[in-house]
């Protein structure tokens, strides 16, 4: 079982003991009892809200994960993040190193990172206020707080401005309602047409760094729908 425990303003993280823990949580349950047989581990830590002032240097050296930035640990974020960053730093790094992409698409990193770490550091101030005594939440508030930052702490509403690899030629909203330029492709239910075998869009789309073009036929019955296909192919 994990605990976090909310300790008095002005207290020193160096200062801290297993001791004022435990005394801690026991006050917070009461009039419930608790007895601690075993701690496993345990740390005092303060809550720090800041980023970085340079993702880059020269676009030679790049900062990543954690190096950006520090936060709370309440959403997850740390990891999560920092695995975002890998992957998007990763696939753009090979493309450049295998002659496939010029060096300026490094930059784009830069562009969508700052503007995670900022939306991450608002985004904590907010839930780290949620779960703390002086923010006053009603239950009811923390639940519907809870709620509406589900999709974020999930990373699925992270969304990349406008750079040379995110394009919108301001058709989008009439051609696909439910894609937004510059966010996540939301996956959906679909049957793959060589083996009649249902499966996840996201499925079929392995990360290899690759490009890919998805055509949104409808109903292929429909003679227009299937001119249109073959007119695209």
């Amino acid at each position: 079982t994990r605990f976090y425990i909310e300790l008095p303003t002005g207290t020193k993280a160096k200062d801290v003991r297993l001791e004022d823990l435990q005394n801690a949580a026991k006050q917070i349950f009461s009039p419930y009892q608790i007895e601690f047989v075993e701690t496993v581990w345990w740390s005092a830590y303060a809550i720090g809200q800041r980023h970085a002032d340079f993702f880059h240097k020269d676009y030679r050296v790049f900062l990543a994960g954690d190096a950006c930035h520090t936060h709370s640990p309440k959403a997850g974020q740390g990891m999560n993040v920092s695995l975002q960053d890998g992957y998007n730093m990763g696939w753009k790094l090979a493309s450049v190193l295998k002659g496939l992409a010029h060096p300026s698409l490094l930059e784009t990193y830069v562009l969508e990172r700052e503007k995670v770490a900022i939306d991450l550091i608002n985004f904590d101030r907010y839930f780290a206020k949620l779960f703390s005594s002086q923010g006053s939440a009603t239950p009811k508030e923390f639940q519907e707080g809870f709620i509406k930052s589900g999709k974020y702490t999930a990373g699925l509403t992270a969304k990349y401005d406008e750079s040379p690899i995110t394009s919108d030629t301001g058709v989008s909203n009439e051609l696909a309602k439910n894609v937004v330029v510059g966010m996540r492709l939301p996956s959906a239910q679909v049957v793959r047409f060589c083996d009649s075998k249902p499966l996840q869009l996201a499925a079929s789309l392995k990360s290899d760094c690759r490009w890919r073009v998805i055509a949104f036929s409808g109903d292929l019955t429909v003679s227009q729908n299937m001119a249109v296909l073959q007119a695209v192919s």
